[in-house]
């Protein structure tokens, strides 16, 4: 079931033809994507997240893995609503992208509980042990997390 619902909603071909170039702005219905430099992708929530969303948003994450051998994420969810059964469904169509942390700020109490769920989840069913997600207050200490986190990774961070 899980596999003809994401067939059925394969991004548009326009979405791997996007030029891969720092600090370029993806809209994603009403959310938006940054790519901020090679490795690293600002994903800014507003509102539900659609499975059709998700699959455009793994589709930039892929293509940045693409570029860089992995990819580390940046989300604010301070405007997220829903995220529906379809589009959790969808997560999994990620499963083969490097993806080597994600850090999540500016979450609300719900957001957060929400967000724990549904990557906790994709941990689980994707046996993913180099992709850690954390939690933190704001950007600033997202962006400081992310730069510890690419010392950290230095070489090793194409290993899966």
């Amino acid at each position: 079931m899980l596999k003809t619902s994401i067939r059925r909603l394969t991004p548009p071909p326009e979405i791997s033809e996007l030029e891969v170039a720092p600090r370029s702005r993806v809209p994603i219905g009403r959310h938006t994507i940054v790519l901020e430099t090679s490795d690293v992708v600002r994903l800014v929530i507003e509102g539900d997240i659609s499975a059709d969303d998700v699959l455009r948003m793994l589709a930039q994450y892929r293509l940045a893995a693409e570029a860089h051998g992995y990819v580390l994420v940046m989300a604010d969810v301070s405007r997220l609503g829903s995220i529906n059964a379809d589009a959790r469904k969808a997560l999994c169509a990620g499963i083969d992208i490097p993806m080597r942390g994600t850090v999540i700020y500016n979450a609300s109490f719900q957001a957060r509980i929400l967000s724990t769920l549904v990557t906790g989840a994709l941990q689980l069913f994707t046996g993913a042990h180099n992709h850690p997600v954390v939690f933190l207050p704001d950007e600033a200490e997202a962006q400081r997390w992310i730069a510890e986190r690419r010392t950290m990774l230095g070489g090793a961070a194409l290993a899966v």
